[in-house]
């Protein structure tokens, strides 16, 4: 995924490459971001695999609420009354679309899988907000390019230790698919946070846990909880109330 995203952003990279120059610390932020993106996709797919996902999913959602922190403590972003009302609306009812009923695993698989889980929000939350800073000098573009660049090596380390545990080929046009969309969404928030504050556009951007249920739901005919139904209440709720006063 990270190598055949790369091949999709490198053209309109190209352009803004003058900009590698501008401030070579900002460029050593982007490699560090890049890091980071690793790290927390890889411990999100590990939590996924032996954790619940009824668990790793509400956890992983939080990830805004690290990157808001970190915007109101660095940034100075100032967040209202309406707002903080209107973001809590969305992160509360992303974590109950999440929560899914599953059955009872092992206490150390719980444990283990939780602790992927915090280590993605925690991973997740830092990119949200580093790609603020890194965004405006750099573009759009160029952080995601060398996002996925350097995650390549830093995810063919694990990969080549458990290449014999790996199963037959035949997903390449899923991996082709997935990659091609994580790239343009990665595209999409950078846009987004460049011009905008993280605290709403993090918060909106969580809401992949949310279309996912949804997509769910109308594909796979997945019926929704009762929970999940008030979540989907306030994320509606919630971003008419950023869009009003956002």
């Amino acid at each position: 995924m990270q190598v055949i995203g790369s091949f999709f952003v490198l053209p309109f990279a190209l352009t803004d490459a003058s900009r590698l120059l501008t401030d070579p610390w900002t460029t050593l932020a982007a490699i560090l971001l890049g890091v980071v993106n690793a790290l927390g996709t890889l411990s999100l797919y590990k939590g996924f695999e032996v954790g619940r996902l009824s668990i790793i999913s509400p956890i992983a959602s939080t990830a805004p609420v690290v990157a808001i922190l970190l915007a109101v403590t660095f940034l100075g972003e100032i967040v209202t009354k309406r707002l903080l009302v209107a973001i809590s609306l969305v992160l509360v009812g992303i974590i109950l679309v999440s929560v899914q009923t599953a059955q009872t695993d092992a206490s150390k698989q719980l444990a283990k899988g939780t602790a992927y889980a915090i280590s993605f929000m925690l991973f997740g939350g830092l990119l949200l907000f580093g790609l603020k800073p890194v965004s405006g000098v750099l573009g759009v573009f160029l952080p995601v390019l060398i996002m996925r660049w350097v995650g390549i090596p830093v995810l063919a380390v694990p990969y080549l230790a458990r290449r014999s545990e790996g199963q037959g080929g035949g997903a390449f046009r899923l991996i082709l698919a997935v990659a091609f969309f994580d790239t343009f969404a990665n595209v999409i928030y950078t846009l987004g946070v460049r011009v905008g504050t993280v605290s709403i556009v993090s918060t909106l951007g969580g809401m992949f846990s949310a279309v996912t249920v949804l997509l769910a739901r109308v594909m796979l005919k997945e019926r929704l909880s009762h929970h999940q139904i008030v979540g989907f209440i306030a994320i509606v709720v919630g971003v008419g109330i950023l869009g009003a006063f956002g």
